[in-house]
This record gives C-alpha cells, structure tokens and sequence, in this order.
C-alpha cells in the first residue's frame, strides 16, 4: 500500500506523541459520519498509546451515528460548555480533524486559538491553513477516516486494529463515499476495507444502522423535500429548499436532512443539486456535482465555504425568501461549464 506521508512526518508526530499525557480531538460543526468515525477511531489508537483523549464538537451529531463505540463519551460544547474549554484548555496536544480551517469548527475556533500546545491535522480537504503545527492533508483519499487508519496502523504496527477502532474508520470511510459511489476508485480504497473486515467488523450491520435506521418522519421529510425539487434543465441543476416551519412540521432532528442532496442528480441531464436548509442566522448549503464541475470553487467563491470537487458545503446570508432568487442568478453565471461538464 502507498505511503501517503513521509517519515519526517510520523517522526515529528512521535516526539509529539511522547511528550503528551492528554489530548484534544477537534472535528467541525455539524459533524458527519467521517468526522466522528474518524474522531472516535483516532480517540482508540491513541488509547492504545497511553494517551487519553477528549473528543470535541460544538454541535449535536446525527442519531444513526449513535451506536459507535465511543460516542456517549463525546464532549458537546452546546451542552457542556465548561467541560469542553476545560477539555481543550488543559490539552496538551490537540487533533484537529475532517477540516482544513478552524473556522470550521465556529464557536470552538477562539477557544482553540487561545491555546499554545501543538496542533495536529488529519484531513483530506483541498488548501488546509497554516494554522497547524503538523499536517496530515491528503485530499485525493475517500475520507479522513482512512488516513487515521493510515496513520494507526502505522503507529501500531498492524493492520489488523481492535473491531472498534475498525468499525469507526469503516463507518467515516463508508459515508463519505456514498457508500461506495464516489472517491472510492482506487485499489488501496478496497485493500483497506478488506483489512477492516479482517479485523471482525460486520459490514452488513454496520450498513443497516447507518442507513436503515431513520424516523417515519424523516422518511416523510424526504419525500416533501423532493416535491419541492426545482430543476433547471437548460443548466443541468436543480435544487431543494427547505425552511424552518419546514422541518417543525415533520419534527427534525439532527441528520435527516443527510444523502438528500444526492437524490435530484439521479435525474437524467442533472450534474449539479444543491440542498439549501434554513438556520437561525443563515442559509446551509450542501453542493454535489457529476462529471468535471468543481463545487468546492463554487462554495468558496460564492457560499463562504469549501470541500471536495465534487462535494462541498457552505451557507447563504440571505434571508429564506430571497435564497432561490439569488442562488439561480449564481448557477446561471456557470451556464457554460455545467453544459460542458
């Protein structure tokens, strides 16, 4: 299997490593199923290094994640404010994980700040800042899980790790792939999975809690969602919107609006569907694309975000009225490159 990183790097990682007691795992807000896969596998290795570790969100993670090993341990800053800057505050060594900027991580970015140990990235998205002391940044790979999976069998000199540590990078590594569907055509994507299923991970389950473990109600959002679809053929997009008084109506709950952004590039001719959530103060964006279209220069361009090629976040500042007449003015000013993509 290719190294992805050099020896100057695991060599600087260990002498961080032996000087550390306790440390911080940082994912970004609204964490997804790499963020915390990841989080909570990295969390296990460094366990089995005698180092303990706190994991820290700002936000609420999504329900069907719940059944990892390791996440009724996770400190949430919305919920226990002291406890996390406390966490993060008497770190030693801080990870900071699936991102490539603090911000980011919103609320926690100043926290992080006004600390002075070293910080570490593991993360596969394009252009990461120069606000770490060591990066991990490889953005061609399917996930950050599979670097920290990279990373632990490195340091743990096998690739046969315990099934939790397993399970998290099989779950981040899954996800992240659409299943499968995307960023996942290269034979040492495949290797790795046959590793972890060597380690005794059932995939089958695994697969099931994920995706087949919804409420009625969100099964009953998606459908709405895509009665609201708007599709416009001449530039090969479309688009779903959905408002606040939207999700009360069917009682959502962190992560049921996940995968929807998926369903409108099923439709023939269609290489570019945004989802577009409203929050208190903005507007959420998830960006998909097929073929040669590059959201994440869209969402930096446009959406104060970022991310993959084909897959990328970001958020409006426009009120929920205005969203659909804006964001039409912005796909329309990319007419050539969807018709070529």
């Amino acid at each position: 299997m290719k190294d992805l990183f050099t020896k100057k790097q695991y060599d600087n990682l260990n002498r961080y490593l032996q000087s550390a007691k306790c440390a911080a795992i940082i994912t970004h807000t609204n964490p997804d199923g790499d963020a915390i896969g990841s989080s909570i596998a990295l969390a296990y290795i460094l366990e089995k290094l005698n180092i303990n570790s706190n994991i820290i969100i700002s936000n609420d993670f999504p329900e069907f994640l719940h059944w990892l090993d390791g996440s009724d341990n996770i400190l949430i800053y919305s919920k226990k404010r002291h406890e996390t800057r406390e966490a993060i505050k008497t770190a030693d060594l801080i990870f900071c994980v699936d991102f490539n900027s603090l911000s980011r991580t919103e609320i926690l970015e100043n926290i992080v700040r006004e600390t002075s140990v070293p910080r570490i990235l593991i993360d596969h998205h394009i252009d990461p800042d120069d606000d770490f002391d060591l990066k991990f940044s490889y953005y061609p790979v399917s996930s950050t899980s599979e670097l920290v999976y990279r990373i632990g069998t490195k340091l743990l000199g096998t690739k046969i790790l315990p099934k939790n540590i397993a399970e998290a990078v099989f779950c981040g590594m899954m996800t992240d792939s659409g299943a499968f569907s995307h960023s996942s055509s290269y034979s040492d994507f495949f290797k790795i999975i046959a590793n972890l299923l060597d380690c005794g991970i059932d995939k089958d389950k695994i697969t099931h809690l994920v995706y087949d473990n919804f409420t009625e109600n969100r099964m009953k959002l998606l459908g709405y969602a895509l009665s609201k679809m708007i599709v416009l053929h001449e530039y090969h997009a479309a688009y779903i919107t959905l408002s606040r008084e939207d999700l009360k109506k069917f009682n959502f709950r962190i992560g049921d609006t996940e995968g929807f952004v998926n369903y409108p590039l099923s439709i023939k001719g269609i290489r570019l569907s945004l989802l577009l959530v409203e929050k208190d103060d903005h507007i959420k964006l998830s960006i998909r694309s097929q073929g040669n279209f590059d959201v994440n220069e869209m969402a930096r361009r446009h959406f104060h975000g970022g991310g993959h090629f084909n897959a990328s976040g970001g958020k409006m500042l426009y009120k929920y009225e205005y969203c659909n007449t804006e964001l039409e003015k912005i796909i329309k000013t990319y007419e050539e490159k969807l018709c070529n993509a």
